[in-house]
C-alpha cells in the first residue's frame, strides 16, 4: 500500500493558500441568530458509512458524504472504503451524498478543464449509484485556487475546505471553513473547543473526519471520539443538519432578510 499523498507545506505554499482565501469569494452571512452543526466525512470510509452513520443516527441526525467515485470498493490507509449498498443505505436513511472529484485530486494543482471532467464523471457515477445530483463538494487535501473556486462556484452551492473555523458573518461559501475530528478521545478537546465557541456566537460550525474506527488512520477518529462530540453538540441543544440542508435553509433566511 502507498503512503498518503501530502500536500507541500513550504512558505510558498502557506502565502498561496492565504491569497486564496481572499480570492473568488461568495460571501455569505452563516451566523443569523442560528447555532447551526454539520457532520461530514471525506472520502468515504465504509467505517464512515457504518459506524458513523450509526452514531449520528442515534441522536436523530444525518451527516454529508464527501464522495469519489473512484474509491468504490478498494482500501487504502483508512482502511475499506465505501461499496454501492453504502451509498444506497445512506440514502435511503436521507443522508447527503456530496462531490470529492472522481480520483481525489488535488485541486490547487490541476487546471480547471480537468476538474470540470472529474467532477462530471463523479456526477455521473454517483447518479449510477442512485444518488442525486451533488449539490455540496469539498476540496480533496482541503486543497484549492481561485480558477478552481470560481469553476466549482458554478456547479455547487458550498465548497468546504479544512481551514478550522466556525463560519459566521462574512464567511465564504466558496471555501468553507470546518474543524477536524481526529484521533482519540484523549484528543477531544480542540473539536469541543469549537463546540464551546458556538455556543458563544451564532454561526455555522462543519466538522468533518475520515474513517471511524478504533483503530482509525491518520486522519479518522474513534467512535468514542465522534460520540463524545456528538453528545456535547446535543447537550448544547445546537441544530444539526447535513450541509446541503443547512446551505440551503441559511439562503432562504439571508434572501428574506
Amino acid at each position: 500500500m502507498s503512503a498518503p499523498y501530502i500536500p507541500t507545506s513550504g512558505l510558498i505554499s502557506k502565502l498561496k493558500r492565504r491569497l486564496t482565501r481572499l480570492q473568488a469569494r461568495k460571501s455569505m452571512d452563516c451566523a443569523q441568530g442560528r447555532f447551526l452543526v454539520s457532520f461530514s466525512f471525506d472520502d468515504f470510509p465504509k467505517s464512515a458509512a457504518q459506524t458513523g452513520a450509526e452514531i449520528l443516527q442515534s441522536f436523530g441526525w444525518r451527516g454529508t458524504y464527501y464522495t469519489s467515485a473512484a474509491f468504490e470498493n478498494t482500501s487504502n490507509h483508512l482502511g475499506d472504503l465505501f461499496s454501492a449498498a453504502d451509498v444506497s443505505t445512506l440514502i435511503a436513511n436521507g443522508h447527503e451524498i456530496g462531490c470529492h472529484t472522481e480520483n481525489h485530486i488535488d485541486c490547487a494543482l490541476n487546471p480547471p478543464v480537468i476538474i470540470e471532467r472529474e467532477i462530471r464523471r463523479n456526477q455521473n457515477r454517483l447518479r449510477a449509484l442512485g444518488a442525486p445530483i451533488p449539490t455540496s463538494f469539498a476540496f480533496p487535501y482541503g486543497e484549492t485556487s481561485a480558477a478552481a473556486k470560481t469553476l466549482l462556484g458554478q456547479h455547487y452551492t458550498t465548497l468546504r475546505g479544512v481551514r478550522p473555523g466556525i463560519n459566521r458573518r462574512f464567511a465564504d461559501a466558496h471555501q468553507l471553513s470546518a474543524v477536524a475530528i481526529e484521533g482519540t478521545l484523549a484528543d477531544k478537546d480542540t473539536p469541543l473547543a469549537y463546540a464551546d465557541d458556538l455556543g458563544a456566537s451564532p454561526g455555522w460550525l462543519i466538522f468533518y473526519t475520515h474513517d471511524v474506527r478504533d483503530t482509525p488512520g491518520e486522519w479518522g477518529c474513534t467512535p468514542e471520539l465522534f460520540k463524545a462530540v456528538c453528545t456535547a453538540v446535543d447537550e448544547a441543544g445546537f441544530e444539526v443538519l447535513p450541509v446541503g440542508k443547512a446551505m440551503a435553509s441559511l439562503s432562504v433566511m439571508e434572501k428574506a432578510a
